[in-house]
């Protein structure tokens, strides 16, 4: 039982507390005693009741806020910028869990830091489910790339996997190559001279590049940009020399013949690039890593709420204009369970963890 209500009971016993009391002499030294009102006794048995249920109070309210939740519109903080493959993803979904859920479905792009500004942002506010965090795979191991002021492990909670994403290798349009391993015969013969697109610390943009490097022993620098869309500029205009780009940001301009792609990073090659070899095709399937697309909720999210958003999901996910939407967008509608999610996102932690150590990147990014 809650001992301060029972002091505060017992010191109101006469009264209640702060309320005015009529005096009246007493018998013994003629010092003033406070009168009990009428409603005393009706008070203590309230302020008693009320101690009585105190150890109660906390999970009543929680189980019946999660059966009405949503009331609200939720934000949705996301570590890249409008436009990017994120943004694209979260739109996408938006109509579907907004008729699922009844409530606004709102996007806050927050480039940045690598994600420390988004995920400062999603972390300070309320485990209430009304801010939730959309993110890329290589989020699982931010803190072994940057000083995140954060465990991207523990401080999340899985909630649901929206799809994986197509991403093509391009290079400019004015490039002389036209395969991986003309690329690496290119920059053996310009070393230090060629760059490369890196949208992201631990996302395949980042990850690929430095893989090549160790692999063929060449020299190419990485360009840090704020998400994709500023990056695929550069590379259109040549002032990038290759980078993984999102396939629903890179085939128009491929087929505006404005960029190159010189490999699918993917099990097969795009209908809309059908000239394209994978990397598997192309004796590279050891390079490979390709982005998912996790919705995360704060560590202490209730689970009641996780599995109603999971169940909007999994809804949004099989309507099909949602999925034409993502079709479109080149991402592939992967719906999975919290625990599911939680798994494949291990999984990638192990994976990524294992390739970042073996590259000896350190936690600058270097």
């Amino acid at each position: 039982m809650n001992k301060s209500l029972l002091n505060a009971t017992a010191s109101t016993r006469d009264g209640v507390a702060g309320a005015p009391q009529s005096p009246t002499p007493s018998p013994q030294d003629g010092r003033q005693q406070a009168i009990p009102s009428a409603g005393a006794p009706v008070r203590r048995r309230l302020l008693l009741g009320a101690a009585l249920a105190a150890p109660f109070i906390g999970t009543v309210p929680r189980r019946a806020y999660a059966d009405k939740y949503p009331s609200r519109s939720i934000r949705v903080i996301l570590p890249g910028p409008a436009g990017g493959i994120i943004d694209i993803a979260g739109r996408a979904i938006a109509d579907s869990m907004q008729t699922e859920l009844g409530q606004l479905w709102m996007i806050d792009p927050r480039p940045g830091a690598n994600g420390i500004v988004a995920g400062q942002a999603f972390l300070a506010a309320p485990p209430d489910g009304y801010t939730l965090y959309l993110t890329v795979s290589g989020h699982v191991v931010l803190n072994l790339l940057l000083k995140a002021p954060f465990d991207p492990m523990a401080d999340f909670k899985p909630i649901a996997m929206i799809g994986v994403n197509a991403t093509l290798l391009c290079v400019p349009p004015t490039s002389p190559v036209n395969t991986v391993a003309e690329f690496v015969d290119y920059a053996k013969k310009n070393p230090g001279k060629l760059n490369y697109l890196n949208s992201g610390n631990g996302t395949s943009t980042h990850l690929i590049p430095e893989q090549l490097k160790i692999k063929y022993g060449i020299d190419v620098t990485s360009i840090f940009y704020k998400g994709w869309p500023p990056g695929v500029q550069d590379l259109l205009a040549g002032r990038l020399d290759i980078g993984v780009v999102a396939a629903t940001l890179a085939v128009p301009h491929i087929t505006a013949g404005k960029l190159k792609a010189i490999a699918t990073i993917g099990p097969e090659r795009l209908k809309e690039a059908p000239d394209v070899p994978t990397l598997s095709e192309q004796g590279l399937s050891d390079i490979e890593i390709r982005s998912s697309l996790p919705l995360l909720g704060r560590a202490d999210l209730p689970d009641a709420i996780v599995a109603r958003l999971n169940e909007a999901v999994a809804v949004s996910l099989s309507d099909p204009e949602t999925r034409k939407r993502l079709a479109i967008t080149y991402i592939q509608p992967t719906p999975m369970t919290p625990a599911a999610t939680a798994s494949a996102l291990q999984s990638e932690h192990q994976k990524l963890s294992g390739l970042i150590k073996r590259l000896g990147i350190t936690a600058d990014g270097t």
